[in-house]
């Protein structure tokens, strides 16, 4: 069980890098369509951006954590209190410009999810020099490093690359969890796992693939040097590419509140469990668990213990063949 005998493999620090944070605005509407004035039932804001929610739920988790990235403006502000409230080491560093603001529009009335993006700031030269020392300095404390979500403008997609290299240097695992050309990039310095779903998977391979396609092309990458390579299947589960094997994770199917940022949580709970030194075999099923607790709260990335422990234990995986 995955509370009981959560404190058996000690923790280490989670170093988190979020190059492109937002803070969500999240609505709930009921029957929203294109045109229409609404006035929302519910209205939450959090700090966010991929790399931010994977650092609330490994937190929430128990695990320490440190948040690294750019932040700029009011909104960059606002993130650092929120970190600050939930107990997350702040290692930001400021930019010039201001921090982005990202909408979801949920719609409890149809079961959809609704999402505008603002692309961010632009990052200047100096600043990601500055960062690029700051986080050589940062992969030195930690045990495991996320790098999640978009590249902001004004960095080269190339940009996780150079972050994976200098923890490789320092002997840490990385988990890439980012698409399309930075997906392409980072794959390039052989992180320690990623993450696509299957419709990023499918954009860098260029076709629609079966889910026979996706084994094979989750295993000839895990071939081509990444021992971890996930792909997740939303509420058909995830296939996995692995030293020990090819798995195949399924779970019963859970009423939904908010799936957005699941992706996240599975992140979250396979960085928990590697820090932990758990079997590979629980790794994924811990990250799964994560992903299907988010999708019980209408906030973005959160999980409780609780519903951790009870969807561990109901996730099945199976070692598979091509």
């Amino acid at each position: 069980m995955w509370l009981q005998s959560k404190s058996m493999g000690g923790h280490q620090v989670i170093l988190t890098v979020t190059v492109n944070p937002a803070v969500d605005k999240v609505y709930q509407v009921n029957s929203f369509a294109v045109g229409g004035v609404f006035r929302p039932n519910k209205m939450w804001v959090t700090a966010g951006g991929k790399g931010i929610n994977v650092s609330r739920v490994a937190s929430i988790l128990g695990e320490e954590v440190t948040a690294t990235g750019f932040l700029g403006g009011n909104n960059g502000q606002f993130i650092r209190e929120q970190l600050g409230k939930q107990g997350i080491k702040d290692a930001f560093i400021k930019i010039a410009e201001e921090t982005r603001t990202c909408i979801a529009i949920n719609d409890p009335t149809s079961d959809t999810s609704t999402e505008v993006l603002e692309l961010g700031p632009t990052i200047a030269s100096q600043e990601q020099t500055d960062f690029l020392e700051h986080f050589r300095s940062a992969a030195g404390n930690t045990d495991i490093i996320t790098m999640s979500g978009s590249l902001p403008n004004g960095i080269p997609m190339d940009f996780y690359g150079k972050l994976i290299k200098i923890s490789k240097e320092y002997g840490k695992r990385v988990l890439l969890d980012t698409s399309g050309k930075a997906l392409v990039e980072g794959i390039k310095y052989s992180p320690f796992m990623i993450k696509p779903n299957k419709s990023e998977l499918e954009a860098i391979i260029g076709r629609t693939l079966t889910e026979e396609d996706v084994l094979k092309a989750a295993c000839d990458i895990h071939q081509k040097g990444i021992e971890l390579v996930c792909v997740t299947l939303g509420a058909a589960g995830c296939i996995a590419a692995t030293a020990q094997g090819a798995f195949r994770l399924r779970a019963p199917a859970v009423k939904t509140v908010n799936t957005v940022g699941s992706g996240d949580a599975f992140v979250a709970g396979c960085a928990v469990a590697l820090s932990q030194n758990r079997s590979m075999e629980d790794v994924l099923k811990i990250g799964m668990a994560c992903g299907m607790a988010n999708t019980q709260f209408a906030e973005t990335g959160k999980v409780s213990c609780e519903l951790v422990d009870r969807f561990f234990r109901m996730v099945s995986i199976e070692k598979i063949s091509i």
